[in-house]
């Protein structure tokens, strides 16, 4: 059973052996909210799930940064954390997967890597922070990487799932640059955001089971590079 139509939910909707799990993919997506009437509306849903599991795993898509040491909680993040709480209060049958800066088919949205790819395309004037980095994730390899672990591994898990390479946000546009030969136009201001997190649990989890995912620096583009082609 898949919760959600946004492109995570659709992401899923290739494979029918879910039966016997609840894909909860219909949380608050923006990390930049602050409206306590979507997180009510993620808290409801969630909840009328958990009540109705009906002998189902569920399936949660959380945050990297709530693994990181020391990282701001913002109201999304706060509210990220709850949820996860909520979940482990209800049932011992849950994968938590807490997940980066997502990207797949590229479209206008409000997530890091379409917004400046579209900023880019559009030559918009744009501002970044020097200090700024991220994780990131291809959304078919989360996808690969959820299947394989759930049919697997054992329930009751929060695992972090991110390609191991911290790329600044600067980095990001460079390669955004590269992929559309375009200059950017953004100013530079000076903020720190960023957190560091322990990936080795998923690294050893993707070479144990096989599957065809090759982390690192260049993992950005080339993944971009599969997505614009078509």
């Amino acid at each position: 059973m898949i919760v959600g139509n946004g492109q995570i939910a659709k992401a899923f909707e290739s494979h029918a052996e879910l039966s016997q799990f609840v894909i909860f993919a219909s949380g608050v997506a923006n990390s930049k909210c602050a409206e306590q009437s979507e997180f009510e509306r993620e808290k409801s849903l969630l909840l009328k799930h958990l009540t109705t599991l009906n002998g189902r795993k569920i399936v949660y898509f959380s945050s990297c940064a709530l693994s990181a040491d020391n990282y701001p909680l913002t109201p999304y993040y706060q509210h990220k954390k709850n949820m996860e709480s909520l979940i482990k209060n209800h049932t011992d049958d849950f994968y938590i997967f807490r997940v980066p800066q997502l990207f797949g088919p590229l479209k206008k949205h409000p997530t890091l890597i379409n917004y400046l790819y579209f900023a880019i395309k559009e030559k918009c004037t744009f501002t970044i922070y020097d200090g700024a980095y991220r994780y990131i994730i291809e959304l078919s390899d989360l996808v690969s990487i959820v299947m394989n672990y759930i049919s697997t591994q054992p329930s009751g898990i929060c695992l972090d799932v991110a390609n191991n390479y911290l790329y600044s946000v600067l980095e990001i546009v460079q390669e955004l640059e590269k992929l559309l030969s375009v200059q950017a136009n953004y100013n530079i201001t000076q903020l720190n955001d960023s957190y560091t997190i322990d990936l080795s649990l998923i690294s050893q989890f993707i070479s144990k089971s096989g599957l065809d995912i090759s982390f690192g620096k260049s993992y950005l583009l080339r993944n971009l590079t599969k997505i614009t082609k078509y």
